[in-house]
């Protein structure tokens, strides 16, 4: 089935309609790997995905609603690396080794790190408060098991302090990113000696700082 094929244009079976939000959400990819947040408009969306501005709003209320979706396929993915890890640490109880995993997680999901750092001041901006719900529920619904199964890797690590420290390890990549990954003209800056101090590798750092947050709650 083709873009040009008129049922899919009309899109009124369940299907068709899937097929026409993932083709935006695909386009949407696309971008924001090419071009970054700034290039990833909702004419560009149109654009890439080979249909009209007009009906990319019968399936998402806004450019940003289509990225909130994005990062939530982004987040299900993250957790799934993760739980790969998790599973080979039931009761371990070494909160070292479940610091290590999150970061390990975090550093082969670098979309997420981008778009996690944008969250609150520009992916949950132009969306109405359902869509900020639906999203919101569906964090920490697909979270549920990585919660359980941190839990069970170290029992003192009850549910609560484990979606707090998921929580706040993914704000701490989000912050710790843009510093690791700067601009060329700034990278070219940072590789003079005076300016090492500001060299900072994206794991080791996330790592001592998860580290840190890991060993307050247990």
């Amino acid at each position: 089935m083709t873009k040009n094929n008129p049922s899919w244009l009309r899109a009124r079976q369940p299907e068709q309609i899937e097929e026409r939000r993932r083709a935006i959400l695909d386009a949407a990819s696309t971008l924001l790997d090419q071009s970054g947040l700034e290039g990833t408009g909702i004419n560009a969306i149109a654009r890439q995905a080979e249909l009209s501005k007009a009906n990319i709003y019968r399936y998402f209320e806004s450019r940003e609603a289509i990225l909130l979706q994005l990062l939530l396929d982004e987040h299900e993915s993250w957790l799934k690396t993760l739980g790969r890890t998790l599973k080979k640490l039931d009761g371990c109880q070494d909160g070292d080794l479940i610091a290590e995993a999150l970061t390990t997680a975090l550093v082969k999901h670098p979309r997420y790190c981008q778009m996690v750092g944008c969250l609150a001041n520009v992916l949950e901006q132009n969306v109405s408060p359902d869509t900020i719900r639906t999203f919101k529920r569906e964090l920490v619904s697909t979270a549920g098991p990585t919660l359980a199964m941190m839990h069970q890797a170290h029992p003192a690590l009850s549910l609560e302090k484990a979606q707090w420290l998921l929580v706040v390890v993914s704000m701490q990549a989000a912050g710790i990113w843009p510093h690791c990954h700067p601009a060329p003209e700034a990278q070219k800056v940072l590789a003079e000696e005076e300016f090492a101090p500001f060299r900072l590798d994206f794991r080791a750092t996330l790592l001592i700082a998860a580290k840190g947050l890991t060993a307050q709650l247990l």
